[in-house]
């Protein structure tokens, strides 16, 4: 599956986040982002209506409506610059302004959105203010279904948590890896098959920074799966587990986040106990070794020893995948 279809728009929008209790049914990441922007309208809407209300002899409704939605929009673009510009110097990958941009703007629409509303609801006969109204409602049109669907897509990888790139601080990452991890991103729409070893000891970011490389690839609206390898054994006994709330599973998305297989300071698999685990659990009908040789993998792994990734590496060659698309990046030294 590649794209989110129109039915499962419909059934996360009207059947998963706008009924039932969110207390009982646990926050989406969908849910959260109409919530989100409910909240920018509403900041838009309720101080205009305060103030045109509070000084209705001084200025027309437009006034503070416009007003309202300005404060707002410099308060967006603040938010967006100085966090970024005081990060600066512990960044290692760049942040997507454009990506960041575009996502500023969709929440300047929705302050002014509710602004113009106000203005709508005291002076309903302006027949002005209600066509603006009408027109940032189209505006908002597209960004709504992007972000929307960018959402689902996030929310069925089934990250263990939310982190981008841009936010990534670790140590040790050498231009060369960096670009290995920057290619694997931008390589994404056309990549198929491709591994990236991603070893680190505690604390060195390996979760974090495979995490953040799907995350990246979600945004792009790419099919991204995360498990454990401990889970992951168990799939490949029966990759096509039935489960009705998932839109795809580990076998059938484009990219596969594989985590804690060894474990730092834990070598409680090795690369051949890998191999035979796929071999023992492998049948005629799931074919695992096939799927994870067609697939694009981020293997997370803890440093253990030496000679490591020579032999993880070979692990991956003996399964099928060429060596031209198996890429290490190593936070270890």
């Amino acid at each position: 599956m590649e794209k989110i279809n129109s039915k499962t728009f419909i059934k996360q929008l009207f059947v998963k986040d706008l009924f039932g209790k969110d207390s009982h049914r646990g926050v989406s990441l969908t849910y959260a982002w109409l919530a989100n922007q409910l909240g920018h309208f509403t900041l838009g809407f309720f101080p205009s209506i305060v103030l045109s209300l509070v000084f209705k002899n001084e200025h027309p409704p437009i006034y503070y409506s416009i007003i309202v939605a300005s404060v707002w929009a410099y308060f967006e673009v603040f938010n967006l610059v100085l966090p970024l510009f005081f990060a600066k110097k512990d960044m290692v990958f760049k942040p997507k302004w454009s990506h960041l941009i575009f996502d500023t703007i969709t929440d300047v629409l929705y302050f002014a959105l509710g602004a113009m509303v106000s203005c709508v609801v005291i002076n309903p006969s302006n027949l002005n203010i209600k066509w603006v109204s009408i027109i940032l409602l189209v505006l908002l049109f597209y960004p709504f279904i992007y972000w929307y669907t960018t959402r689902i897509y996030q929310q069925y990888a089934y990250f263990p948590f939310q982190y981008r790139l841009s936010q990534w601080k670790g140590e040790f990452l050498d231009d060369e890896e960096k670009q290995i991890v920057e290619t694997y991103v931008k390589q994404a729409p056309k990549s198929t098959g491709n591994h990236i070893l991603i070893y680190g000891s505690v604390n060195e970011g390996k979760s974090n920074l495979g995490v953040a490389i799907a995350n990246e690839l979600a945004l792009k609206k790419q099919t991204c799966t995360y498990t454990t390898a401990t889970k992951l054994y168990s799939l490949f006994h029966s990759p096509d587990q039935i489960n009705n709330e998932l839109l795809w599973t580990w076998n059938n998305c484009k990219f596969l986040v594989i985590d804690d297989i060894t474990p730092d300071k834990y070598n409680t698999v090795s690369h051949n106990d890998f191999l035979k685990l796929i071999d023992t659990l492998e049948s005629e009908e799931t074919k695992s070794k096939e799927i994870l040789k067609n697939k694009n993998v981020i293997w997370i792994l803890g440093v253990n020893k030496e000679d490591e990734k020579e032999e993880w590496s070979e692990l991956l060659e003996t399964i099928g995948v060429p060596n031209s698309k198996i890429s290490i990046v190593n936070l270890s030294y």
